[in-house]
């Protein structure tokens, strides 16, 4: 799938990937993402979204195919250097697992990590890290180890770890998994916000009810396909209940009411009774 009117940021043709080279995770993927555009990528689990964006910020090689960003090719980016200082100075990655990021005696230690390792001056260090840590709303969490915070504080100091060097493009990886309704709709109202700011942000999710308050296309993966099945905007993706049946994403229960039988609708991503 791919756009030409819009400047290319990744351009992916006939990307796969294999675990140990045998497990499948992405299969002949075609995909094109703008700048500046604010991307969902919708899928169960084991679909290869997580996968996809490992690729995308050059931490695993394509099995087979081409990835280009900012049009370099990174189809070996793990054995330069340079190449991967640069894609990583215009690319943040957070983690679906925080803790992943979050391994330095205090928050603002962990914030100002990625900066320090561009070598930048103490005081240019010191300003990103405070506007990160302002961004996501964590400025009191600056001194506090990280095990001490909730799940949705470390998610929130995680996001601010990449936003510390100022990327062009943010990957997150199911950002909001595993949070209390509360919690996710404040993080969900920070990524919106990262959008306007005129930043390229690409999320993973299979919640369905975040998609429209984060996106301006979205990409549909098939769990059997492991690539993209379908896209569009938010509203036109989360109308065709047959979609979202095929992809594993929502699934209908038969239930009888008396004498009578309906099916019902269910995502994935939340739990249910029936009665």
């Amino acid at each position: 799938m791919t756009r030409r009117d819009c400047p290319p940021i990744f351009r992916l043709e006939g990307v796969s990937y294999s675990y140990l080279g045998r497990y499948p995770a992405l299969q002949d993927v075609n995909l094109t993402i703008c700048q500046g555009e604010k991307v969902v990528i919708l899928g169960a689990n084991g679909c290869g979204k997580s996968t996809l964006l490992k690729i995308l910020d050059g931490l695993y090689p394509p099995s087979a195919g081409r990835i280009e960003a900012f049009g370099e090719d990174l189809s070996r980016v793990g054995d330069d250097p340079a190449q991967s200082q640069r894609l990583h100075r215009r690319v943040g990655f957070v983690f679906q697992d925080a803790d992943i990021q979050l391994f330095s005696p205090t928050v603002w230690d962990d914030v100002a990590f990625g900066p320090l390792q561009m070598g930048w001056e103490q005081d240019e260090v010191r300003r990103r890290v405070q506007e990160a840590l302002r961004l996501m709303d964590v400025e009191d969490l600056a001194d506090r180890a990280p095990y001490e915070l909730s799940g949705g504080e470390k998610k929130r100091a995680a996001i601010a770890t990449a936003l510390a060097i100022d990327p062009e493009v943010l990957l997150l990886d199911e950002p909001t998994a595993n949070l209390d309704p509360r919690t996710k709709a404040v993080l969900v109202e920070l990524i919106a916000r990262l959008g306007e700011m005129g930043k390229s942000v690409v999320t993973t999710t299979q919640e369905l009810e975040i998609v429209p308050s984060i996106a301006g296309r979205v990409i549909v993966f098939g769990d059997k396909e492991r690539r993209p099945i379908a896209e569009g905007d938010a509203d036109t993706i989360l109308d065709d209940t047959d979609l979202l049946v095929r992809a594993n994403l929502i699934h209908q229960h038969l239930h009888l009411h008396g004498r009578r039988a309906h099916s019902h609708q269910h995502s994935h991503a939340g739990d249910h009774d029936h009665h």
